[in-house]
């Protein structure tokens, strides 16, 4: 009987580091991890660690499973926080979200780095609408229909 796991849940109720922790306990060999994601298979992925598959396998999932900074500088502040939270975003993964903007957080900022991701982020997709002359997805025109 093949083996299912799957890993959006795994990750899900784990986390990221969890997901790794606990493909890493498991008995599972490199090859049989390997069909967990035939469709996206890291390159080189023969000549990988075990440890270092498991790591690039969940990691790619995970991007995946999350929406694009383009998606994201589409939403306001509190739609950015509250998706934050239902992925379980951890600090890492929202700073290396930040760095992939070019948004550099101080030290006080990382204090509540969910709440300045997401204005920042949010005031960056305002910015690049009101430069292209668009409006966000979520306003409507006010006239009559077409």
């Amino acid at each position: 009987m093949p083996m299912t796991i799957d890993l959006e849940k795994l990750i899900e109720w784990l986390g990221v580091e969890g997901a790794i922790a606990g493909l890493d306990g498991s008995d599972l060999t490199a090859a049989e991890l390997g069909e967990l994601m035939p469709e996206s298979k890291p390159s080189g992925h023969s000549k990988l660690k075990r440890r270092d598959l498991i790591r690039a396998m969940v990691e790619q999932k995970r991007l995946d499973l999350t929406k694009k900074p383009e998606e994201l500088m589409a939403m306001d502040a509190d739609s950015l926080k509250a998706y934050f939270h239902s992925i379980k975003a951890s600090k890492k993964e929202i700073l290396d979200l930040l760095e992939s903007l070019d948004i550099r957080p101080g030290s006080v900022a990382r204090n509540n780095l969910t709440e300045f991701a997401a204005r920042e982020i949010s005031d960056i997709g305002m910015y690049r609408r009101v430069a292209q002359g668009t409006k966000p997805p979520d306003v409507q025109d006010g006239g009559g229909s077409s």
